[in-house]
C-alpha cells in the first residue's frame, strides 16, 4: 500500500477513495496508513470542496511526501493538522484524546466578552438565570431587557422553558438585547425554537445540502429551513442581536434566523464561520477525525462557512476594554435602542418562495396518529413535485430514526420507502428499513431490504455499522437472542440454570440463537436496576468472557462489581477497560476514586 501510494505521487495521480468504513491495509499505527485514511475520509465526505474551490488532489501531492514510515506521532499530527487547515473549516477537526485542533482560524476571544461584567455593571437589577445558568437575563434600563444565551445544546425542552420564562418577564419591554457572544454551539432545532419567539411571520432563513457520493460535487437537493412564530408570546418590537467571533455553529444558525426579521439588528463582529454539520470518524491509530459533510447557505444562497456571518453594524470589543470594565458592543446596542431604535429592515427576500417541508407535514400526521393518511399525502405531494414544497432526505432520516426509537414501525416504513424511491443510493435507508420491518414482524421484508441494499455503497463509516447491526437484528428475529434465553433461565432457575443454558447455546453459537454484545449489556443493566446484583454480575461476566476486546463490557462489569461490594474485582475490571480504551473518561474517574480509597 505504501509503495503504491509513492508511485501514484511520482506519476502525479491521486489515490482513489477507499470504501466507507474500510481501513487501509497495514499496521494501524503506521503513519502512512493513517495519513492515507485521513485524506481519503475527507475526500469522500467533505461537503465544501466545490464551494471553496479546494483542489484536494493537489493538497495530497503537497503533504503526502512529508509522511514516511519513520514519521513520529507528533510529526504526523502536525502534518495532518496543517493539511486539514487548508480547508479553513472549524468543523473539520483532529483529536487524540488530550487535544482537539480544528481547521478554522483559531481565535482567542474569551477575553473580549464577559458575562460577569454584564451582570455586575450593566444590569441595573439582580440578574436571573435559567437552564442551569446558561440563560442570564435582566434589565439594562427600565424599558430594555437583556438575555445572554451561553449555549443552544442538548435537549430542546429546557430551552423552551427558559426562553418562555424570559418572554413572560420581559415581553412588555420596549426593546430587547439578545446576546450570543461566546456561545460555542447548538443542537437540532434549538436555534430555530428560540428564534421563533421573535418571528413576525414565516420566513425562510437557511438552506443546506448534504454531500453523499464519491464525487466532490455529489450533493443532495437543497433542504430549506424557515422561522415562524411559536410559543405563548411573540416579541416583535426592536431587537438587537449581539454576536462575535466566538459565536459558532448552532448559534450561527440562530443568527441567520434572527437576521431575516425586520425588527432585528445584528451588532458586533463576524461570527466564527462554522455552520456545517460534522461527524466523527475513528482513524486506525485511535485518533478521531471530524468531517463537515454539509453546505449551509443563507436564504439568499450565500455560504458564510470559513468567513463568518457579518453583522449589520460592526462594533468591536478589545480585551483591554473588557479588563477595564467596558463592553463597547453592549453600550452601543443600548444607545441604539435608547435613541429611537433603527427602522425595520427590508427582508422581502426571506418571504419569496418559502417552501414547505413534506417531512414536517408527515411528522404532524404521525403525531395525530393518522399514519396511513400521512403516507398517502406524502406520496401524492412527492409525485406532484410542486416548487413550493421539498422532500428533505436528511430530515426524513432523522424522523425515521425517531419513529424507530418510539417503535412507530409503520410510520418509519412509510417514510423510509419514500426515501428509498427518491434516494436509492443512500445505504442507511436499507438498514433502517430492515430494522423497521423486524420491529413490525415482517422478517422476509427485512431480508429483502438488506438484499436490495447490497448493491449500494455506504459513504459514511456509521452506515457500515448500521448495516451490520440490521443484519444482526434480522438474524435474531429468525434464530432468537442468546442473552434473552439466558435471562429467562436466570429468572426460572437462577445461576445454575443460566449456566447450563449458556453452555448449551455456546455449543451452537455459529448456527443457533444469536450472541449479541448489546443484548448482554442490556440484560445486565436491567438486572442491576432491579437490584438483582448477583445475576447482573453473572451476565456482565459472560459479556466480558464473550467479548474480551470490548472496553465497554469490562466497564459495565466493573460497575456491577462495585455495586455488589466487590471493590478489588471492580478495580481490576476498570483497569482492563482502560487498557482497551484509555479515553474512557468515566472509567478513569471511577478508577481514580477507587484507587484513592473513596
Amino acid at each position: 500500500m505504501t509503495r503504491l501510494s509513492t508511485v501514484l505521487i511520482v506519476l502525479g495521480l491521486s489515490v482513489p477513495a477507499a470504501a466507507a468504513g474500510s481501513e487501509p491495509a497495514g499496521d494501524p499505527h503506521d503513519p502512512e496508513v493513517n495519513f492515507e485514511y485521513v485524506w481519503r475520509s475527507v475526500d469522500r465526505t467533505y461537503g465544501q470542496f466545490s464551494v471553496k474551490n479546494v483542489d484536494w488532489d493537489m493538497i495530497y501531492r503537497m503533504y503526502r511526501p512529508q509522511v514516511t514510515a519513520a514519521t513520529t506521532d507528533e510529526e504526523l499530527w502536525d502534518v495532518l493538522v496543517t493539511m486539514l487547515g487548508t480547508l479553513n473549516d472549524a468543523h473539520v477537526c483532529l483529536g487524540d484524546g488530550k487535544r482537539r485542533i480544528c481547521a478554522g482560524t483559531e481565535y482567542t476571544l474569551a477575553e473580549d466578552f464577559s458575562v460577569d461584567l454584564v451582570k455586575t455593571k450593566y444590569l441595573h437589577d439582580k440578574s436571573s438565570a435559567a437552564r442551569e445558568g446558561t440563560y442570564t437575563f435582566g434589565w439594562l434600563t427600565d424599558q430594555i431587557g437583556y438575555l445572554h444565551i451561553a449555549d443552544l445544546k442538548r435537549d430542546s425542552e429546557p430551552h423552551i422553558q427558559a426562553i418562555d420564562a424570559f418572554m413572560r418577564k420581559f415581553g412588555s419591554a420596549r426593546a430587547l438585547v439578545i446576546d450570543v457572544r461566546a456561545n460555542p454551539g447548538g443542537s437540532g432545532r434549538n436555534p430555530e425554537i428560540v428564534a421563533s419567539r421573535f418571528a413576525d411571520c414565516r420566513r425562510q432563513y437557511m438552506q443546506s445540502q448534504t454531500r453523499y457520493g464519491p464525487k466532490h460535487d455529489d450533493l443532495w437537493p437543497p433542504e430549506y429551513r424557515a422561522v415562524e412564530p411559536a410559543g405563548p408570546i411573540q416579541f416583535t418590537r426592536p431587537v438587537v442581536l449581539l454576536i462575535n467571533r466566538d459565536t459558532a455553529s448552532g448559534p450561527e444558525a440562530f443568527t441567520l434566523a434572527m437576521r431575516v426579521l425586520p425588527h432585528a439588528t445584528v451588532v458586533g463582529d463576524l461570527t466564527e464561520g462554522a455552520l456545517s454539520t460534522q461527524f466523527p470518524d475513528r482513524i486506525p491509530n485511535g485518533w478521531t477525525l471530524w468531517s463537515a459533510f454539509k453546505v449551509m447557505r443563507d436564504h439568499e444562497g450565500i455560504c458564510w462557512d470559513g468567513l463568518g456571518i457579518p453583522p449589520d453594524l460592526l462594533v468591536l470589543n478589545t480585551p483591554a476594554e473588557i479588563a477595564a470594565g467596558t463592553d463597547r458592543q453592549l453600550e452601543f446596542a443600548q444607545r441604539l435602542l435608547e435613541r429611537g431604535a433603527p427602522e425595520p429592515q427590508d427582508e422581502a427576500a426571506s418571504l419569496r418562495a418559502v417552501k414547505t417541508s413534506l417531512v414536517d407535514e408527515y411528522a404532524r400526521g404521525v403525531r395525530r396518529q393518522q399514519v396511513e393518511a400521512a403516507i398517502s399525502a406524502l406520496n401524492r405531494a412527492r409525485a406532484a413535485g410542486a416548487d413550493t414544497a421539498f422532500f428533505g432526505v436528511d430530515e426524513a432520516m432523522q424522523l425515521a430514526d425517531q419513529c424507530l426509537g418510539r417503535k412507530q414501525y409503520p410510520a418509519a416504513i412509510g417514510l423510509l420507502k419514500a426515501c428509498r424511491e427518491d434516494f436509492p443510493k443512500l445505504a442507511a435507508t436499507y438498514a433502517m428499513l430492515a430494522k423497521a420491518y423486524v420491529g413490525a414482524g415482517d422478517v422476509a421484508a427485512a431480508e429483502a431490504a438488506l438484499a436490495q441494499g447490497k448493491s449500494v455503497e455506504p459513504m459514511f463509516p456509521s452506515e457500515v455499522a448500521q448495516i451490520e447491526r440490521a443484519r444482526v437484528e434480522v438474524r435474531k428475529a429468525k434464530l432468537g437472542s442468546a442473552a434473552r434465553m439466558i435471562g429467562q433461565a436466570l429468572a426460572d432457575g437462577g445461576s445454575p440454570a443460566a449456566e447450563s443454558k449458556f453452555q448449551e447455546l455456546l455449543a451452537q453459537r455459529d448456527t443457533g440463537p444469536v450472541f449479541d454484545e448489546a443484548d448482554f449489556n442490556d440484560l445486565g443493566y436491567k438486572l442491576l436496576q432491579a437490584g438483582n446484583l448477583e445475576s447482573a454480575v453473572y451476565v456482565f461476566e459472560k459479556g466480558a468472557q464473550l467479548y474480551p476486546d470490548s472496553w465497554n463490557a469490562f466497564d459495565s462489569l466493573g460497575e456491577a462489581l462495585l455495586q455488589a461490594g466487590q471493590k478489588d474485582r471492580a478495580i481490576a475490571s476498570y483497569r482492563k477497560s482502560l487498557e482497551l480504551n484509555p479515553r474512557n473518561t468515566g472509567g478513569q474517574e471511577t478508577l481514580k476514586r477507587l484507587e484513592a480509597g473513596q
